[in-house]
């Protein structure tokens, strides 16, 4: 199963405990709470999305956008995860079984091909002509709400944890025990086509002195 997901605006904030308290308490009194739950998150980068600028640069850079790959699974059960796909501004997800994953972390990608899977193919191609490796490992409690009539997604996520152990990936118990310690991120994320509705625009703006912008996307911009 492949699923596309275009997104036209997308913001990213880090956020302080205060002002998550303030945003939770508006999002659950305007719009309807979709889902809760833990999230594991592996994503894939090469050293070549990280060359410096010059020629080497220049001859390296590419004309479109590179894609961005990451697994997820949910709920601290590995059975099934996701993976994703992030390029121009679209989403596009397919699932993986834990025994594929397993075999991806061992070095095994045949059976990227077998499936026969366009996105597992590209994943596939990824994988050899870029170099993609599993980097950063995040685990975090993400709470997701929706606005009925609005085109809107927010995405509140809590206890945002970082691992660079990517064999323990399929591990929740162990991923626990490898971020003992850590002093959990808070960041809230928005996706909206049209517009954001006052009161949390009001409330976005409240937390503008505290809050840290992390990324933006328009799908209009490369």
């Amino acid at each position: 199963m492949t699923m596309n997901q275009p997104r036209l605006r997308k913001l990213r904030y880090q956020i302080t405990p205060e002002d998550y308290a303030a945003l939770r308490a508006c999002l659950s009194a305007r719009a309807e709470e979709r889902e809760a739950r833990s999230v594991h998150t592996m994503f894939f980068t090469s050293y070549r999305d990280h060359v410096p600028a010059g020629s080497m640069g220049e001859i390296l850079a590419p004309e479109r956008e590179e894609a961005r790959f990451s697994l997820h699974y949910y709920d601290d059960d590995p059975t099934y995860l996701i993976l994703e796909r992030r390029q121009d501004g679209q989403r596009t997800s397919a699932m993986v079984a834990e025994a594929e994953c397993r075999a991806l972390l061992a070095g095994e990608t045949d059976w990227l091909l077998d499936r026969r899977n366009p996105l597992l193919q590209d994943f596939h191609e990824s994988l050899t002509e870029r170099m993609l490796l599993p980097q950063v490992l995040l685990t975090y409690h993400r709470e997701v709400y929706s606005a009925d009539g609005l085109d809107l997604w927010v995405a509140l996520d809590t206890d945002i944890r970082a691992s660079l152990q990517h064999m323990d990936f399929l591990d929740p118990q162990q991923l626990e025990r490898d971020t003992t310690g850590q002093d959990g991120k808070i960041m809230l994320e928005i996706s909206y086509s049209d517009r954001i509705p006052d009161d949390v625009m009001y409330l976005l703006e409240e937390t503008a002195p505290r809050r840290r912008l992390v990324s933006s996307l328009d799908s209009g911009k490369p």
